[in-house]
């Protein structure tokens, strides 16, 4: 039973449904090289093999950045065992399943970097800078000591990495070459990042300002992070629109359209603080994304 628990805790500290937000980039940047017939070079074998790396690396990087901000987070968000002893651990007493979820993180950040050293050799070392930045940039997340989640830089570097740097990445493993395309036309998926980001910060706003934490959210107010976060839930669909209209996005892409009253929905229970608003901004951007990435491999 203890054994089932522990492996449950270590599962939860991985956040899976979170991964999305890696699958969904990955497989963007791969679809806007599939527009450009860049994904598949004719042998079948290579190209399955890197399909499979890239999407394995980005999930790695998140789910060691999920573990990192779990253990330097736990004192006040994940509880996972209260009872136990504490040992010293990088200057704080810390139980063993807390020190575990830290080598965890890191452990997944190094099959990150044996994955993409391993993805370089075979296509570009263009490929290193995106893999450096990375890496760093989740540890940094909500590690010491740069921590830029309380310098307010969590919602825009957030989506920065997760969005543009790693749809650029995986665009640039298949192209072998710089494109600001992807970046463009990954808009409207990469866009519900910081939105579904931003969620949660709303739905921490009180406990974040006591705690000192100071988000985004927390620096400009409530009120300016909500108008934020519906901005750019808009930008997201009339972008949707304008690419479809300049033929840069196939007319199917505008399915997505549908999920505008799960839109709603999410907005009005992000803009009470509610905690429903969390899980019901993932579900949109699930849907959103998952209607966009289909739209764009078969039509």
């Amino acid at each position: 039973m203890k054994k089932i628990r522990f492996l449950k805790e270590i599962w939860k500290a991985s956040r899976p449904l979170s991964l999305t937000l890696a699958l969904y980039s990955t497989t963007l940047g791969m679809a806007v090289a599939h527009l450009e017939g860049t994904l598949l070079s004719g042998d079948l074998g290579f190209d399955l093999k890197l399909i499979i790396l890239v999407t394995l690396a980005g999930l790695f990087v998140q789910t060691g950045t999920n573990f990192i901000n779990d253990y330097f987070e736990c004192e006040y968000k994940n509880l996972h065992f209260k009872k136990g002893k504490k040992y010293s651990f990088l200057g704080k007493k810390r139980k063993a399943f807390d020190i575990l979820i830290f080598l965890l993180g890191m452990l997944s950040f190094l099959i990150t970097a044996l994955l993409g050293l391993y993805i370089i050799s075979i296509t570009t070392r263009k490929l290193i800078l995106v893999g450096v930045l990375g890496i760093i940039g989740g540890y940094a997340y909500t590690g010491e000591p740069i921590v830029y989640k309380k310098r307010g830089l969590g919602t825009p570097l957030s989506f920065l990495l997760m969005g543009p740097l790693m749809v650029m990445g995986t665009h640039l493993a298949f192209s072998q070459h710089y494109s600001w395309r992807p970046i463009i036309l990954g808009l409207p998926i990469s866009l519900l990042i910081p939105v579904l980001m931003l969620s949660n910060e709303l739905r921490d706003f009180e406990r974040d300002k006591s705690l000192g934490i100071k988000t985004l959210t927390v620096r400009i107010g409530f009120k300016k992070s909500k108008m934020l976060y519906l901005s750019l839930l808009s930008s997201s669909y009339l972008l949707t629109i304008l690419f479809v209209g300049l033929n840069l996005y196939p007319a199917a892409t505008l399915l997505s359209l549908l999920t505008l009253p799960l839109a709603v929905k999410a907005y009005q229970n992000v803009a009470k603080a509610e905690k429903k608003g969390v899980p019901v901004t993932n579900q949109l951007h699930l849907t959103f994304g998952l209607i966009q990435l289909l739209a764009l491999f078969l039509f």
